[in-house]
């Protein structure tokens, strides 16, 4: 009953701020990402021990606590943000969202290939959703289910399908992915999460090992798609821009397990360096690094069989 009631309570708040203009929703936002930045010690202290990991020589307490409390505030905009998705007519995100590289992906699309979207929990990562209607391409994405709250996670799904974003369970990722690619859609692979013992392999992220799902690179080279980075960034207060990279140049040698590391290795790469550009919009409350290196017994059962990939998105 307690999870019903987290649900009634998210539709009303979602429908009361519907109900407002949106410059006060992200005011609001920004204040409460605000006061949950001081009231919310476990996720603030992950926030700066991240920042410290990642900045520690090159930044002061003080400016590493500034990026944490912004992360804070963007993430509560980002939160109003989301609740408006259902209401939001294409012609208010092209207004609210301007897209840099939109030629060079329909060249992508044209070679019949589909393409794998290198994505990362930047900025406010789900308004990507519009992806499929800015492209004219369908959009899918591989996400996990909110386990806690079923309710509450069939009201993600849904809000994320009225954005355009078709989801794809992660139990059956590789076969999804794949059939997806073949109809020439796109297909968004979040590579930032910590992934688990049994199914990451340990790449360098910010100068230390941190455990790296290898289901995009394994994709990649199974299927010949593009890699393509694409980032959405926070331009003041209700503005953002969707960056679409240039396809990423992988390697290829046919070595599949050096080949699978040496370009995660690359994706970590990419994001840091956007991270590097805009600290204050990465989402450092998620504890990246924390996990110690253990054989990948998964991992290693697909360099072995080419089995298990669904696993590892």
């Amino acid at each position: 009953m307690i999870a019903y009631f987290v649900y009634l309570t998210l539709r009303g708040f979602s429908f009361f701020i519907n109900l407002l203009p949106e410059p006060i929703c992200l005011w609001m936002g920004r204040q409460m990402g605000r006061f949950l930045y001081y009231l919310d010690g476990r996720h603030r202290k992950v926030a700066i021990q991240n920042l410290h990991q990642a900045f520690g020589q090159e930044k002061s307490g003080k400016e590493l606590r500034a990026i944490a409390e912004t992360t804070f505030r963007n993430l509560g905009m980002m939160a109003m943000e989301f609740f408006r998705i259902p209401k939001m007519k294409m012609e208010a995100y092209k207004r609210k969202v301007s897209v840099e590289g939109l030629d060079e992906a329909l060249k992508i699309l044209n070679q019949k290939k589909g393409a794998l979207m290198l994505v990362g929990h930047f900025g406010n990562w789900e308004l990507m959703g519009f992806m499929s209607k800015v492209i004219g391409h369908p959009a899918l994405v591989i996400a996990k289910p909110v386990k806690q709250n079923r309710w509450v996670d069939r009201w993600i799904t849904e809000i994320r399908k009225k954005a355009g974003l078709e989801i794809i369970p992660p139990q059956k990722a590789s076969r999804g992915v794949i059939k997806a690619l073949s109809q020439n859609h796109v297909v968004g692979i979040l590579i930032d999460q910590r992934a688990k013992r049994s199914e990451g392999i340990w790449v360098d992220f910010f100068g230390k090992k941190a455990p790296t799902t290898p289901g995009l690179a394994v994709l990649a080279l199974r299927t010949g798609a593009p890699v393509v980075p694409v980032f959405m960034i926070r331009e003041g207060f209700e503005k953002h821009r969707l960056i679409i990279k240039e396809p990423l140049h992988l390697v290829n040698t046919g070595d599949i397990r050096k080949d699978v590391e040496t370009n995660t290795a690359l994706f970590n790469q990419t994001l840091e360096g956007m991270i590097r550009q805009y600290p204050d919009q990465w989402f450092w409350v998620h504890e990246r690094w924390e996990r110690k290196k253990g054989i990948r017994k998964k991992y290693l059962k697909y360099l072995k069989t080419g089995q298990g990939t669904s696993k590892m998105v």
